[in-house]
């Protein structure tokens, strides 16, 4: 945030940046499976990523002010569990998640800044229906004949309350259809930003998160796979990780209880990895300990700093940006590794 001014990152050089980052990002990430993925549509597994993390790079920037924190909740969205979950199935069902937060931009842009109104928020509620309308479409048109057919999902593709233990302990969800979550620094920067949207309670913003939540534990309605649905709530969760994240670069005083709430729950995710670890000698536990400790630290400096009134802006975007960017790339790569 502090870097993010004093550089003035405007809107069309930040979108250009962003766009620069997740495209280096892919490239890192999926350059050593080039041979495997020249045919065919598999170039898509290392597209859609990218294009869904733009797409929340440019929703996000509608409620947080530092091209930093946007940056992060479109990483961890298109690169985080969720979106590499998609690396099992078909390369076009990949499209579905990338297209979701692009489609949420005309109901989250239009008119904004306008005074409020019924005729505002009838036309910006018809606009949330956008990406459901477009999902369910995707589905049926390939399913028809003259489409393939395309089988995108498996139809035994479902979730369960199980799958909810991804939002702490995503790699070791692997044999689950697909991995919720924002890796594990993330998980506790989601968690600061969940304190602070309660406290502005804006019911609007998470209405289509919730119908997706719901929806996604259903039966499949009109042929559409459940899992599909969940691609709503982790857009608003990557959203509430680049919150986190806002806030951490400049709490203050008086936000000094809730990075400490964040610093226990830190430290508890990390002793719990850290005894799971032990019998095991795994990463699927090396990592989460490695990084909720990591990120224990960081909030444990973040709060010191509150406490005696220091911004340090430098020092924070530094360690934050370390921390996340480092879980985010090494959680990635041992998921594609995995996964693909």
């Amino acid at each position: 945030m502090g870097i993010d001014r004093r550089l003035r990152i405007g809107p069309r050089l930040g979108f250009v940046l962003a766009a620069g980052l997740y495209g280096g990002w892919a490239f890192a990430l999926f350059s050593p499976y080039a041979g495997g993925m020249s045919s065919g549509f598999k170039l898509l597994h290392a597209l859609n990523p990218a294009v869904g993390a733009l797409g929340v790079f440019v929703l996000s920037r509608r409620w947080l002010a530092g091209w930093t924190p946007a940056a992060l909740a479109g990483l961890l969205y298109g690169f985080g569990p969720f979106g590499l979950s998609f690396l099992g199935f078909h390369p076009l069902t990949g499209i579905t998640f990338a297209a979701v937060p692009w489609l949420l931009l005309p109901a989250t842009y239009w008119q904004r800044g306008r005074e409020p109104s019924l005729y505002r928020v009838a036309v910006r509620t018809g606009l949330c229906l956008l990406p459901f309308g477009f999902i369910i479409a995707f589905f049926w048109v390939f399913r028809q004949h003259w489409a393939g057919p395309v089988f995108l999902l498996p139809k035994q593709t479902l979730l369960s309350r199980y799958d909810l233990v991804g939002i702490v302990l995503p790699l070791s969800m692997t044999a689950r259809p697909v991995i919720l979550g924002v890796y594990h620094a993330g998980a506790l920067a989601a968690l600061m930003g969940l304190f602070v949207y309660l406290s502005v309670q804006r019911v609007m913003v998470v209405i289509p998160a919730a119908v997706g939540l719901v929806l996604a534990f259903f039966d499949p309605i009109l042929h559409v796979n459940p899992v599909i649905w969940t691609a709503l709530p982790m857009v608003f969760l990557s959203i509430l990780t680049g919150l986190g994240v806002q806030t951490l670069l400049w709490a203050g005083k008086s936000d000094s209880k809730w990075v400490m709430m964040c610093t226990v729950a830190g430290l508890l995710l990390g002793a719990v990895s850290l005894v799971l670890y032990l019998p095991e000698r795994s990463d699927i536990y090396a990592n989460p300990a490695l990084f909720y400790l990591s990120m224990t630290g960081v909030l444990g400096g973040v709060w010191l700093l509150s406490r005696v009134g220091m911004r340090q802006f430098a020092i924070r975007w530094l360690i934050i940006v370390a921390v996340l960017g480092a879980d985010c790339f090494l959680g990635s790569r041992w998921l594609i590794g995995r996964l693909i």
